[in-house]
């Protein structure tokens, strides 16, 4: 069965080995199968594209390696038996709803992932620090906020957000110095809201780089400092 906005790939000799999803006209589906990726800490295969102007428009999955997952998602677009379609051209970020420049942002902020941490850094080439890279998400998406540098710059933008109230697009902050618990120095983006179980970010890590995690592990509950809703 042919959807609009899902190309199958194949090899030379015929082979299928791969789609492509327009993540715009499959917004809701795509990011339930993102999570199951996530979940599972398998994004091997899996690639962003961008389209012109350096907007994430396409996700291309490797089906030799999710198959399955790719499986679930397509009859789930065959289940929703509704005409899908094309968003209109969005001229400004100002022009988008807010959860529509979220979920631009994190698509952005995944294009990162695996990228190496550096103290001071703040490009993709040489590697980012936590505060480097959500101001880099945040300006590579054109959002309408531009972010401090640090991370003690930033906990000081938007408005306070409460644990139980968080949502994708959020800033989390934690104290991870030992030596002085009250100083904000780490920062992420929250990627999923819900209980404190469900709840994801995605940050530089200082020994993973760039990654999608939980929120409240055992080593960053306790050095969870707040969160701030900044668009």
């Amino acid at each position: 069965m042919h959807i609009p906005g899902i190309t199958f790939l194949k090899d030379s000799k015929g082979n299928l080995w791969g789609a492509q999803i327009d993540i715009a006209m499959h917004q809701q589906q795509f990011e339930r199968f993102f999570e199951r990726l996530i979940a599972a800490r398998n994004t091997q295969g899996i690639q962003f594209l961008k389209d012109s102007k350096g907007n994430v428009t396409i996700c291309q999955v490797d089906l030799r390696i999710h198959q399955q997952v790719f499986d679930d998602f397509f009859n789930a677009l065959i289940e929703a038996n509704q005409p899908i379609k094309l968003r209109p051209p969005v001229a400004t970020p100002a022009n988008l709803r807010r959860s529509e420049m979220i979920n631009r942002m994190l698509a952005h902020a995944r294009t990162l992932i695996g990228t190496p941490y550096r103290s001071g850094g703040t490009t993709r080439e040489t590697g980012l620090d936590c505060s480097g890279f959500t101001q880099l998400v945040f300006q590579e998406a054109n959002m309408p906020v531009k972010l401090g540098r640090s991370s003690r710059d930033q906990i000081l933008q938007g408005t306070s957000v409460s644990i139980d109230q968080l949502q994708p697009g959020d800033l989390v902050f934690f104290a991870t110095t030992d030596h002085d618990p009250n100083r904000i120095s780490h920062v992420g983006i929250v990627t999923k809201g819900g209980t404190q179980q469900e709840a994801m970010f995605i940050h530089a890590s200082t020994s993973r780089g760039v990654i999608e995690q939980p929120i409240f592990t055992d080593y960053f509950r306790p050095r969870y400092r707040g969160a701030r809703r900044v668009v």
